[in-house]
């Protein structure tokens, strides 16, 4: 992968990460493919991790902030 073009937001930086990426996720339906696994399937699959990982990350950071207002709070 390539990466980022710059370390601050511009505006086709998201557009640069789906096609950073893209070669990466095709590769691993080609993997799944080889093995036995429907690429519909694995696409669905795939759909239904990101969005786990989505919610966990949220969740985590949700977790940390709560942390944070616990410590900032006197005792």
């Amino acid at each position: 992968m390539k990466g980022s073009r710059h370390p601050e937001e511009y505006d086709e930086r998201f557009i640069d990460c789906e096609a950073d990426l893209e070669a990466e996720i095709l590769a691993v339906l080609d993997r799944a493919e080889a093995v036995g696994w429907g690429r519909a399937e694995a696409i669905a699959a795939i759909k239904s991790l990101c969005e786990n990982i989505q919610l966990g990350d949220e969740a985590n950071g949700e977790m940390w902030e709560g942390i944070v207002r616990d410590l900032a709070r006197p005792h």
